[in-house]
């Protein structure tokens, strides 16, 4: 597997890479690193730790499919009804993941805004 597979098997399952020093860091949900990819991972550190730099580590990874699937569905109006999610309730919950995954695509506070996107998702799946 190549460094630019690695990064997208792990961006698909949440995993977000950084490096801090001299030292690769990532932050992943329980279980989304395998002994496979973690073995992966050490093999290609300084291939990886080069990639995130020459991005200047400001690179997002696109949302992982389930999130895709509920982008969509709230630009197709699919989503225009009021719902409970974790923060309280939305008046509209097409407008609240479009207003979620555009601060996220533009970098204002990411990680808050791909929970809410998983919150949004909760509430649609219900």
């Amino acid at each position: 597997m190549g460094v630019t597979e690695l990064l997208r098997e792990l961006e698909g399952r949440g995993v977000r890479l950084a490096v801090e020093g001299s030292r690769l860091v990532a932050r992943a949900p329980q279980g989304a690193v395998t002994p496979e990819l973690a073995e992966q991972i050490k093999m290609q550190k300084a291939a990886l730790m080069a990639a995130i730099q020459a991005t200047g580590g400001q690179h997002l990874p696109p949302l992982p499919e389930a999130l895709a699937r509920l982008v969509h569905a709230a630009v197709g109006n699919h989503l225009n009804y009021p719902a409970s999610i974790a923060g309280g309730m939305v008046g509209n919950l097409g407008d609240y993941v479009l207003a979620s995954a555009a601060l996220y695509a533009v970098g204002s506070d990411p990680e808050r805004h791909i929970q809410a996107l998983w919150a949004a998702r909760g509430a649609w799946a219900a």
